[in-house]
C-alpha cells in the first residue's frame, strides 16, 4: 500500500471533527445539522480510498461501495446546506429531481453498472472501476454541485458586512473541494495515471473555514474551532505516529482494522459523549435554564424604569415568579436612617412575616461588601461550624431571622445599594452555578438600575427645590415692596391711636359726665390695644422681611414661655382654645433662645393649630367618649440646645405618608381650606436654616402625632 492513501483516513478524522463540534456547539441549529451531516458525508467518502487498500480482495468491492453511499448523499446534503446559508428556498423541480437522482444511483449502486470492480495503478494502489451508470453519476455530480456554488457565487452580490465576508470564504472553500472531487473523478476515467491527491487538497478547505470561523464567527464557532485545532493536533501525533511504525514494521496486514476502528472510536468518543450529555443536560436542566432565561431578559430592561417603587417590586416579583421561589426580598440601603430597609417583597405563603428592617453596618452587610458575591446559606453555615467564626455565625444568625436560602449583594464598587434575600425553590432543588452565575448579572444590572431611580428621584426633589426656591424669591421680592406699604398703613394707625390717646388724657382734666367716663376709660383701652397691634404688625413684616433675608440681624435671646403665650393668643382668632387641653411640662428656669421672636412665634403657631386639627379630626372620626383633646408641651436642657417637644393626641399620620409631611403643597388635613401644605415646610425652614436647628416628627396612626425642635440655646 502506498503511503499516499493514508491522506483519506487523516481528511476522515479532519471532517469527522469540526463536524462534531459544530453539532455540539448547537445541535438545535438547522445550519450546524447541516453542516454536520455534510462533512460526515466528505469524511466517510474520503476514508474509503484508504480501506479500500487494506481491505482483502473479497471484502474490498463492497467497501468502495459503501463509501460511495456517502459520495451520493453528498449532493443533497450539500444543497441543503446551501438552502440554509442563504435562508432560501431552491426550486422544488430541482430538488425533487435530486432527490429523485439520489434514489436512483443509490439503486444501481451495489451493481456492475456503477462499479465494475477494483482498478490496480502502477504505483500498486487501488481504485474503483467505473461502469456506465458511473459516467452519468460524474456529470450528475459535477453540473449540480457547479450549480450549487453558482447560487453561493451570485448570493455575494446581494449580501455586505460579515455576512458577505462569511460567504465569500464558503465559496472558496467548497470551490477548492469539489475540485478535489474532479481529481478524483479525473483518475477513475484514466485522464490522470497516478493516485488521486484528492483527500490531501481536501484539507485545505478544512483550514478556509477555520479561518473564517476564527476571524467572522461563522456558524457560531469561535471557541469550539480553539479546542478543534488543539484536538486535532494532539491526535494527529498520537494516532498518525503508531500508524506510520506499523507500517514501517509490520507492512500491510490484519492489525490496521483494530487500529482503524480504535482511531474512529478514540476520536469520535468524546464528540458522542458530549453530544448526548448536552443533550441529557438540556432535558435536566430545561426548567432552570427557561428561569434563567427570563431573567435575563428582565435585566435588560430594568434599567428604563424611573420609579424606585416599581422597580423594586419588579423584581422581586420575576424573580419570585420565574424561579417559583418561596418568598423574595429587597432591603434598600436609607443614608439618612442609616440601615436597610425593606423596600419590596413577595411571597407565596402568607404567613411569612419578614424583618422590616437591620443596621447599614450589621455583619451581614459588612460581609457582603467584603466577599462582593452572593452567599449561599447552606454553604456559609458548614463553613462557619468547621472554623467556628463568630462573625459568620453573626451573619448566619442574621440569614436565618430574613428566612433566606441565596443573598445576592446589590453593589456599585464597594457601595452596597440593596440586598436581595431569595427564599427556598418551590421544587426544593438547590441554587446551582447556574443560578448564581446569572443572579449575579442581574444584580449588576440592578445595581445601575436602582442607581439610575434613586438619580431620578434626587433630580425630582432638586427641582422642587428649586421651584421653591424661586418661589421664595418673589416672596422676598414681593414683601421689600409691601412692607414699605404696610408700615406706611401701621404708621398712620399708630399716628393716630396715639392722637386719640393724648386726647383722651386732655380730655380726663377737663370735667367731664359720669357717663362718659367709662366710655373715655373704654376708648382708651382700644387705642392702646391698636398700638399694641400695630406694634406687632410692624414685627409681623420684620419677620418676613427676615426670613427672605437671611442673617443674624433680629435674633436675640428669647423666652420661651413668652413666644408659646404670644403664640396661643393669636391661635384663639382662629381655633376654639377652650376646647384644648394645654400641659406645659417646664419650668421659669429653662435658659432663653438664640432666635428671632416673630419667626418662632410662627412656627409654634403652625404646631398647635395642626395639632388641634389633628386632634379635632380624631374627635368627629372615633366619636371616643371621654376623649379629650390635649396637647403636652415639654421642654428640657439637652447641651447647648433647648430641646421641645409639642405632642398632641390626634389622628396621627399614616406609614406611607410620613415621608411626604415636609414636602411643600401636601397636606393630610381633609379639607383644603383648611390647609396649604406650606406649614411644615415652613416651620423645617424657619428651624433648621435660619436658627440652625433639628425639627424630628413621631407618629403613631390614631394615637397622636410628637413634634420634637432643637433650638440653640442664647450665650449670656
Amino acid at each position: 500500500m502506498h503511503p499516499i492513501v493514508i491522506g483519506g483516513l487523516v481528511s476522515c478524522f479532519v471532517n469527522l471533527l469540526i463536524g462534531f463540534y459544530v453539532l455540539i456547539k448547537a445541535p438545535r441549529r438547522r445550519l450546524n445539522r447541516l453542516f454536520f451531516l455534510f462533512n460526515i458525508c466528505i469524511g466517510f467518502w474520503s476514508v474509503g480510498s484508504f480501506l479500500l487498500n487494506i481491505t482483502s480482495p473479497t471484502f474490498s468491492i463492497w467497501v468502495l461501495r459503501g463509501s460511495y453511499v456517502f459520495s451520493i448523499l453528498i449532493v443533497p446534503a450539500f444543497f441543503g446546506f446551501v438552502e440554509s446559508t442563504l435562508n432560501i428556498r431552491i426550486n422544488k423541480i430541482i430538488k425533487s429531481s435530486i432527490y429523485a437522482a439520489t434514489a436512483i444511483f443509490l439503486f444501481f449502486l451495489p451493481t456492475n453498472l456503477f462499479i465494475q470492480g477494483i482498478l490496480e495503478l502502477k504505483d500498486g494502489t487501488l481504485l474503483s472501476s467505473p461502469g456506465i451508470v458511473y459516467y452519468f453519476y460524474i456529470l450528475y455530480f459535477i453540473s449540480t454541485c457547479s450549480y450549487g456554488l453558482l447560487i453561493l457565487f451570485l448570493s455575494l452580490k446581494v449580501l455586505d458586512g460579515i455576512r458577505l465576508l462569511q460567504l465569500k470564504y464558503i465559496v472558496i472553500a467548497y470551490s477548492i473541494a469539489f475540485l478535489a472531487g474532479f481529481d478524483y473523478f479525473l483518475t477513475v476515467l484514466g485522464a490522470l495515471k497516478t493516485f488521486p491527491i484528492d483527500d490531501y487538497i481536501l484539507l485545505l478547505p478544512f483550514f478556509i473555514l477555520c479561518y473564517s470561523i476564527v476571524k467572522y464567527q461563522y456558524l457560531d464557532i469561535k471557541v469550539v474551532f480553539t479546542r478543534a485545532g488543539i484536538f486535532l493536533l494532539v491526535y494527529s501525533l498520537v494516532l498518525g505516529i503508531p500508524v506510520w511504525i506499523g507500517f514501517k514494521l509490520l507492512g500491510n496486514g490484519i492489525w490496521l482494522y483494530p487500529m482503524i476502528i480504535m482511531g474512529v472510536f478514540a476520536t469520535n468518543g468524546p464528540f458522542i459523549y458530549l453530544y448526548f450529555q448536552k443533550r441529557a443536560e438540556d432535558a435536566l436542566l430545561q426548567e432552570q435554564r427557561r428561569y434563567q432565561m427570563t431573567l435575563r431578559q428582565a435585566s435588560a430592561g430594568m434599567g428604563r424604569i424611573k420609579d424606585l417603587k416599581k422597580l423594586l417590586s419588579l423584581i422581586v416579583h420575576i424573580v419570585t415568579r420565574a424561579v417559583r421561589l418561596e418568598h423574595a426580598l429587597i432591603y434598600v440601603h436609607d443614608s439618612l436612617k442609616q440601615q436597610f430597609s425593606l423596600g419590596s417583597y413577595k411571597r407565596r405563603k402568607i404567613y411569612t412575616n419578614f424583618v422590616k428592617s437591620f443596621p447599614d453596618h450589621s455583619p451581614l452587610s459588612d460581609h457582603l461588601i467584603q466577599i462582593s458575591a452572593p452567599i449561599i446559606y447552606e454553604e456559609i453555615k458548614l463553613k462557619s461550624q468547621d472554623i467556628n467564626n463568630k462573625h459568620l455565625i453573626e451573619v448566619v444568625k442574621i440569614i436565618e431571622n430574613l428566612d433566606g436560602e441565596l443573598i445576592v449583594p446589590i453593589l456599585i464598587e464597594k457601595r452596597l445599594l440593596a440586598i436581595v434575600v431569595l427564599g427556598r425553590k418551590e421544587s426544593g432543588k438547590v441554587y446551582s452555578e447556574d443560578d448564581i452565575s446569572v443572579f449575579s448579572i442581574l444584580a449588576n444590572q440592578t445595581a445601575l438600575a436602582i442607581e439610575n431611580a434613586q438619580f431620578y428621584e434626587e433630580m425630582k426633589k432638586t427641582h422642587e427645590q428649586l421651584f421653591q426656591a424661586e418661589k421664595m424669591a418673589t416672596i422676598g421680592t414681593m414683601a421689600d415692596g409691601l412692607s414699605h406699604q404696610i408700615n406706611n398703613r401701621f404708621h398712620a394707625l399708630g399716628f393716630i391711636a396715639g392722637d386719640a390717646l393724648d386726647t383722651i388724657k386732655m380730655s380726663k382734666n377737663q370735667p367731664i359726665p359720669d357717663g362718659f367716663k367709662e366710655i373715655m376709660s373704654d376708648l382708651e383701652r382700644a387705642f392702646v390695644r391698636v398700638q399694641e397691634n400695630v406694634i406687632q404688625g410692624g414685627e409681623v413684616v420684620q419677620g418676613l422681611l427676615k426670613y427672605t433675608r437671611k442673617g443674624d440681624t433680629g435674633f436675640t435671646a428669647v423666652d420661651f414661655d413668652q413666644v408659646f403665650k404670644a403664640a396661643l393668643e393669636m391661635a384663639q382668632f382662629k381655633i376654639k382654645t377652650q376646647e384644648l387641653r394645654i400641659e406645659k411640662k417646664y419650668d421659669d428656669k429653662i435658659p432663653k433662645i438664640k432666635g428671632n421672636f416673630t419667626q418662632l412665634q410662627e412656627v409654634f403657631f403652625n404646631l398647635i393649630d395642626n395639632g388641634y386639627d389633628a386632634m379635632m379630626q380624631r374627635k368627629s372620626e372615633k366619636q371616643e367618649a371621654g376623649f379629650q383633646p390635649t396637647l403636652c408641651i415639654t421642654v428640657k436642657q439637652e447641651d447647648n440646645f433647648l430641646e421641645a417637644v409639642f405632642a398632641d393626641n390626634g389622628i396621627g399620620v399614616k406609614d406611607e405618608d410620613v415621608h411626604k409631611l415636609f414636602t411643600p403643597f401636601f397636606t393630610t388635613k381633609l379639607s383644603s381650606k383648611k390647609g396649604t401644605g406650606l406649614g411644615l415646610y415652613v416651620i423645617k425652614k424657619i428651624i433648621e436654616e435660619n436658627h440652625s436647628g433639628t425639627v424630628e416628627m413621631a407618629s403613631q396612626y390614631m394615637a397622636g402625632t410628637q413634634m420634637k425642635l432643637r433650638l440653640p440655646i442664647a450665650v449670656e
